[in-house]
């Protein structure tokens, strides 16, 4: 069978994002990119990676990148997107297996409805395993293909949206030491704005919309690596979250 030059493309794009999803499924080393992406060709090859990795079971959207600071470093002047795998979602209080590598971001969780405006907000704990085979490849379009390496969530109680919860501020303890402490507003200027943006930003990339969608706005403060403990993370009136990594 002779291809041409576009189907090449489509069978190395498919090649490459078996191997990575595979590779996040055994959260393993993800596969060398043999070839530089752009942000279009980026997520592509993410929704490829995403569709195998969940088999097409997508539980929301995440949003990267969402503070000036870490833009910057990644050389670009807004933030990120991905999805969350539905089987991934963890219940409150649970326990996790202790995995190298592993992030933990505070964020905030909302139930957008049809119009991309927030209608619910919960407190949500994101887990993240950058798992780069080379350190040049953590790259704007790099995060892009790998889904930003998404790996698991908690989402808490949800209540009425409410503006006030822009100003929410969330702190987070490990083994009784505070490991992180910041406003919800360092994720893209709050939880509204957020919304606002990941909507727009979900309909140019290819994401599936509509009423009822859930978004974890970005991480909020630092990236706290996931040591052995039990961690508890305080919103004050939008509730709190507490897990074990044992």
């Amino acid at each position: 069978t002779v291809y041409g030059q576009a189907e090449c493309a489509m069978l190395v794009d498919s090649t490459l994002a078996k191997a990575m999803a595979s590779a996040i499924a055994e959260q393993a080393q993800l596969p060398v990119f043999d070839r530089e992406l752009d942000l279009p060709q980026a997520y592509r090859l993410q929704h490829e990676v995403s569709r195998f990795r969940a088999n097409a079971e997508i539980g929301g959207i995440k949003a990267g990148v969402t503070n000036r600071k870490s833009q910057e470093y990644f050389q670009i002047d807004h933030a990120l997107i991905g999805s969350l795998y539905a089987d991934a979602k963890l219940p409150n209080n649970c326990k996790l297996p202790y995995a190298e590598g592993r992030l933990i971001e505070c964020e905030a969780a909302l139930l957008v409805n049809e119009e991309g405006a927030p209608v619910s907000i919960a407190p949500a704990i994101e887990f993240v395993l950058p798992k780069f085979a080379r350190q040049s490849e953590m790259t704007a379009s790099g995060l892009i293909a790998c889904n930003l390496c998404a790996e698991s969530y908690i989402v808490g109680a949800w209540q009425p949206w409410s503006a006030s919860f822009n100003t929410a501020w969330v702190t987070l303890v490990c083994n009784g030491a505070r490991a992180n402490h910041a406003a919800l507003e360092e994720a893209l200027n709050g939880p509204e704005e957020a919304a606002r943006w990941m909507w727009q930003e979900a309909g140019m990339r290819g994401f599936p919309l509509g009423d009822q969608t859930l978004f974890l706005t970005g991480a909020c403060g630092r990236a706290v690596p996931a040591e052995i403990g039990e961690y508890t993370a305080d919103y004050g009136a939008l509730g709190s979250l507490s897990f074990v990594v044992v």
